[in-house]
């Protein structure tokens, strides 16, 4: 899938969060995923949260919303929606393949491409926000983004999303384990996140700060000539969510902070 030309602007309110890659497992026989599940649930007056992809570990289409697991994570974010809460994703390298049933069924707006978070209390690019899933920012793995470009494309979606039940969680399976083998066998470097890129999506669509995950290792910088760059800690880690301030400042925090008391925490803040 192309990345859009102009991306959809929404504003960022105070209280607004973002969070990375969750990797949820919502296959066959996978229990539910409780700890995220109280974590949604503790989100009741949050405004707006964006998940930068990769919310699920994979996500194979319309048959996937029918298992439990699935149903379960599909049902709390849901509550969260229906009690006010905003809630975009942008597909990952994961989860592209969502789609209406998953939108309908949660509540939440799918934005292929990423989208632009607007702050209130800023002006010009210091007020614009671009969050992306952050697998374009690895723009040196050549074979990759070609893949990308093959696997997102109009026609290979519209089979994807046609496959009968079995055969899409075997094809699922077998792509998830093909995929592991293919990045453990690159050199770090090839798959790195590139701060080339990031100056590039960034004066693309005027922003003086772009929030990715995909990488899942944190980092906080300003790169010479781009916007500041945050990368989220995976879902779980210590960095693993960025939120609104009143002013509009962006502040990084763990997840496990916003759990409401009596909750059990994400274990491995």
């Amino acid at each position: 899938m192309r990345e859009p030309e102009e991306l959809p602007e929404v504003p960022f309110e105070n209280g607004s969060l973002v969070i990375g890659d969750a990797h949820l497992d919502v296959g066959p026989g996978a229990s539910e995923p409780a700890e995220f599940l109280r974590w949604l649930a503790a989100l009741e007056h949050v405004p707006h949260l964006v998940i930068l992809g990769d919310l699920f570990d994979a996500w194979i289409g319309p048959a996937q919303a029918r298992l439990p697991a699935a149903r379960a994570v599909l049902a709390g974010l849901r509550r969260l929606t229906a009690a006010g809460t905003e809630v975009d994703l942008v597909p990952g390298n994961r989860d592209f393949l969502l789609e209406e049933t998953f939108e309908r069924e949660s509540g939440a707006r799918i934005r292929p491409g990423g989208l632009i978070g607007t702050l209130a209390a800023q002006v010009g690019p210091v007020g614009r926000v671009l969050l992306v899933h952050g697998d374009e920012l690895c723009t040196l793995d050549l074979g990759y983004q070609r893949l990308k470009r093959v696997v997102r494309s109009a026609p290979a979606r519209w089979r994807a999303l046609r496959l009968p039940a079995p055969a899409a969680v075997w094809a699922a399976k077998r792509l998830r384990k093909a995929s592991v083998r293919a990045v453990a066998a690159k050199p770090p470097a090839a798959k790195a996140q590139q701060e080339l890129a990031v100056r590039t999506l960034g004066l693309r669509h005027a922003c003086a700060t772009l929030v990715c995950g995909h990488a899942h290792v944190f980092r906080d910088v300003h790169p010479s000539g781009g916007p500041r760059w945050i990368v989220v800690d995976a879902y779980g880690g210590a960095r693993d969510l960025v939120r609104v301030g009143p002013s509009g400042e962006l502040a990084i925090a763990c997840s496990r902070d916003l759990t409401r008391a009596g909750a059990s925490p994400a274990p491995r803040c």
